[in-house]
């Protein structure tokens, strides 16, 4: 799908600057970057250049999970 496609894009590029454990997670035209928290201010760092990267692969709105890489994060807030 486009947008598996989008993701994966997306992580590979994350990872081409050095970000070795990434998710990015996809919300329509929206995307929320996970890295580890020690990676977090550099990535910030890098705002710019990611945002500018990411609006090109068709994201509106590029934001960062403060909380840093965790699994199973998509399903946060989900009621059982």
């Amino acid at each position: 799908s486009l947008a598996l496609e989008r993701i994966n894009q997306a992580e590979e590029y994350l990872r081409s600057l050095g970000f070795t454990q990434v998710r990015v997670r996809h919300y329509d035209s929206s995307c929320r970057i996970e890295v580890e928290k020690p990676d977090i201010r550099r990535l910030v760092s890098r705002s710019k250049q990611v945002a500018a990267r990411l609006k090109k692969l068709g994201y509106n709105y590029v934001s960062v999970d403060l909380e840093g890489y965790r699994t199973g994060s998509l399903n946060y807030g989900v009621k059982r």
